[in-house]
């Protein structure tokens, strides 16, 4: 990694701290030098406005996950195994990767600035891994021939119903153990018996 890429990481790792400690409104460009270590200067160089820092925060964060979530489709196993251990995984990035903390200041900075909300909406909380297991599926012809929006939107509603949704507007405490289990299988159960071939 060049200096250069090393100060760029850096500041997105600061700025990610910033903005879910202080929100969009209040993030501080100079406490984001200061815990980056870079020069305001350097920072600019980089990142143009706080705008475009917080767009690439979120950019980031979704291509990592991107990278480095796929979801395998086997034949050999259940539909219903197989979509629960992926619902957990995606809980796990949900919770653990992006965090609630950063999935509030987003929402709040998407309610404020709905054209930067329409811009970063194809590029951050994609699917593809989810929508691929669920093309293989069809391909196998354990699921219905479906449009994949379909599935996928409806897949991602129920999730983000019983799990997002709750946690983000009314501050639910994040799901564990039997409560989470039995989310999950809400999400997995209406999924198949609308799609299940």
């Amino acid at each position: 990694m060049t200096r250069s890429e090393q100060k760029r990481l850096a500041i997105i790792n600061a700025a990610k701290e910033e903005f879910i400690h202080h929100g969009f409104i209040a993030a501080n460009m100079d406490r984001i030098c200061t815990t980056a270590e870079v020069s305001k200067r350097t920072l600019y160089r980089h990142y143009e406005s706080k705008e475009k820092l917080f767009e690439s925060v979120l950019t980031i964060i979704q291509a990592s996950i991107d990278e480095t979530l796929t979801y395998p489709f086997n034949p050999e196993l259940s539909l219903y195994e197989q979509l629960k251990a992926i619902t957990y995984l995606e809980v796990d990035t949900l919770y653990n990767i992006c965090g609630m903390a950063l999935a509030r200041t987003i929402l709040l900075e998407f309610l404020r600035q709905p054209d930067m909300a329409r811009k970063l909406v194809t590029t951050i909380y994609s699917t593809k891994a989810v929508t691929h297991w669920f093309s293989a599926a069809m391909d196998s012809g354990k699921l219905k021939q479906t449009d994949l929006r379909i599935i996928t939107n409806v897949y991602t509603s129920l999730f983000q119903g019983e799990l997002f949704w709750p946690q983000v507007i009314r501050q639910s405490p994040i799901p564990e153990g039997k409560e989470l289990e039995e989310k999950v299988e809400t999400v997995v159960m209406v999924v198949l018996r609308a799609f299940e071939a």
